[in-house]
């Protein structure tokens, strides 16, 4: 079930700073091994949005996360060794999805085709779970990097602009970070 936003977020850009904000807040408590966000973690989630607003900030390339990508075992369960893991696109070709590094990631067959052509978010939604934090940051640089190429990011989200990825689906609001670390610890 799509996420209901809240009235200050009108645009795409909004959306989806709002919510890499909100996942940067998420990391910090999980990488402090908090179980809930504290003030730190909202400052973090504030500076990044207004800077990120403001264009004094950015999130960083999909380069930098390839020190984060897991190649020995499948990004959506964890299954460790995996039968044999393919390449899987985190926004699907048949929805627009690049052909490109950065659109994939290596899972296992079964996930691969239970997940199959829906996007990431809506197929963990159906799922009622969440993606890990490495997945989110992998799928919003990439919705940011389309929304900032179509020149959508100041379009209203009332007029639902046609991208590749799932608008409706972007979170504006995390998981507590003790449910996450349980989550994470799984999928490792």
């Amino acid at each position: 079930m799509p996420v209901a936003k809240p009235k200050s977020v009108q645009t795409v850009g909004e959306l989806l700073h709002w919510s890499y904000a909100n996942l940067a807040a998420l990391d910090a408590a999980q990488r402090r091994g908090i179980a809930k966000r504290d003030r730190i973690c909202w400052m973090i989630r504030a500076k990044l949005f207004k800077g990120l607003r403001d264009g004094t900030m950015n999130v960083g390339t999909l380069f930098a996360d390839l020190r984060d990508a897991p190649t020995d075992h499948c990004v959506y369960c964890g299954v460790v060794p995996p039968p044999k893991l393919t390449g899987d696109h985190l926004i699907p070709r048949s929805c627009g999805g690049l052909e490109s590094g950065d659109n994939l990631v290596w899972a296992c067959r079964s996930c691969n085709s239970a997940k199959n052509d829906r996007d990431l978010l809506e197929w963990y939604a159906a799922k009622n779970d969440f993606p890990s934090v490495f997945l989110m940051r992998r799928y919003l640089k990439l919705a940011l990097a389309e929304a900032e190429s179509r020149r959508v990011m100041d379009t209203p989200l009332s007029e639902n602009p046609r991208v590749t990825f799932s608008l409706e689906y972007i979170p504006i609001k995390y998981p507590h970070p003790a449910e996450r670390l349980a989550l994470e610890k799984r999928e490792v």
